[in-house]
């Protein structure tokens, strides 16, 4: 999978278009909805990455057809000369080698209840103990 330019594209705008809910009937009066429960962006002024948590419901004559799903994604975004801004989309099944996601965004999707990547969440607890630590040995120092 590549990396997807909008010519012109501003960073707000791109998050703003990557985070909007859709819903879709089908032939059979399936009625998919796709809803943004949360986002961020960790980065600086020309790349970095937007994390989203997403649940999707499936509804047939206003009554569930299926359980809901819910996943984390996780949109690269760079700027590019002449392109504007562009993305690359990554689920959590991919398993990123990101780990800046927000620990809440693991709360808001169960690993029992909707599955996942255990090896990837492990190294984003990592990496939230690490930073963790690193502000705490920073603290310390500015004490003394």
């Amino acid at each position: 999978m590549g990396w997807l330019f909008k010519c012109g594209s501003t960073r707000k705008g791109l998050i703003e278009e990557r985070t909007e809910g859709w819903e879709r009937t089908n032939l059979d009066g399936l009625v998919v909805t796709s809803t943004c429960l949360a986002h961020c962006y960790r980065g600086g002024s020309f790349s970095g990455v937007l994390w989203s948590v997403w649940e999707r419901t499936f509804t047939k004559d206003d009554a569930e057809s299926s359980p809901k799903e819910r996943w984390i994604q996780c949109d690269l975004l760079r700027h590019q000369n002449g392109d504007g801004w562009g993305y690359k989309d990554l689920e959590e099944l991919c398993g990123p080698y990101f780990f800046s996601c927000p620990l809440k965004y693991l709360a808001m999707v169960p690993f029992e209840q909707y599955g996942g990547n255990a090896e990837w969440r492990e190294q984003v607890l990592l990496h939230h103990q690490r930073v963790a630590e690193k502000r705490r040995v920073r603290r310390a120092a500015k004490c003394q």
